[in-house]
């Protein structure tokens, strides 16, 4: 495992976003199409789970997403951030939800 100094974490922006709404991408196996409210803002995020947990499982709840990353096309649909998972060593991922008395937008560190 690499170490990295505490001033490359902090390079990184999280926040806490409620996902209004979840589609999958058509045309392909694990893609999510999110459209992720920050409070002061609206962001479409792409997320590679489809295959492990259905979009419906996201709608309507908070996630931490990483919000300063350089936007990025997956199958047409750019993504402007990324959603923060649990992954075991087997591939299996797992969402981590927010708990609903922190506020939309909160910042994560």
């Amino acid at each position: 495992m690499e170490l990295y100094d505490v001033d490359e974490f902090w390079k990184f922006q999280m926040k806490v976003g409620l996902v209004k709404k979840a589609e999958k991408i058509k045309r392909t196996k694990k893609l999510i199409k999110l459209i992720v409210d920050f409070g002061n803002e609206e962001r479409t995020i792409v997320t590679g789970i489809a295959d492990q947990i259905p979009p419906e499982e996201l709608e309507g709840k908070k996630f931490i997403f990483v919000v300063n990353l350089k936007p990025k096309k997956f199958s047409g649909v750019e993504s402007q951030g990324m959603l923060i998972l649990a992954e075991t060593e087997d591939g299996k991922v797992y969402l981590i939800p927010v708990p609903e008395e922190v506020p939309v937008g909160a910042r994560v560190w």
